[in-house]
């Protein structure tokens, strides 16, 4: 039996990171919409991409994502939990930042950080799916949301990936 893709329109997050991303040709709703193959304007709208009513020239839809389907079987791999890892994880002992939780600041002390999101002590005893800020030094807030926890540390997932400076670690 062959799997499914679910198609769905994008949360406004997801189509801001659309924008950060540089030049795509996208449909957007509300806007008006000229056809990159014939210069015209009228549209067939689909759940994830648009097609030009003249030459067919398909476009995917600025808000649409696509989510891939859950796997029911896992599979076993020689790869570790960590190889696997999206953004190379930085060590962060001593260093720390602050959370708002639900407004409230609280001290952070760091493990590791990354692009994608950052582990640290679990200052407030914080449970899967629990929305914060990190607040980074400079001032800048980051939104997370809390992955897990457990053992008294807590995973944290940035809504946007952040930029980190990577330029004092050495080079394998």
């Amino acid at each position: 039996m062959s799997e499914v893709l679910v198609y769905e329109r994008a949360s406004p997050a997801f189509a801001a990171s659309l924008a950060q991303r540089g030049h795509h040709i996208v449909y957007r709703a509300n806007s008006d919409n000229h056809c990159p193959g014939c210069g015209r304007s009228h549209w067939y709208i689909g759940r994830v991409s648009a097609e030009c009513g003249f030459c067919g020239t398909a476009v995917p839809l600025a808000e649409a994502r696509r989510d891939e389907p859950a796997s029911h079987g896992q599979r076993r791999s020689s790869v570790s939990a960590a190889e696997q890892r999206r953004h190379q994880r930085m060590a962060a002992k001593d260093r720390k930042l602050q959370l708002l939780i639900d407004g409230s600041p609280r001290s952070f002390a760091l493990q590791n950080i990354s692009e994608g999101g950052a582990m640290g002590d679990n200052v407030a005893d914080l449970a899967p799916g629990a929305n914060v800020h990190v607040r980074f030094e400079g001032g800048i807030l980051v939104p997370a949301v809390v992955k897990w926890a457990e053992d008294g540390l807590v995973g944290l997932a940035f809504v946007t990936p952040v930029l980190l400076d990577r330029s004092d670690q050495q080079t394998h």
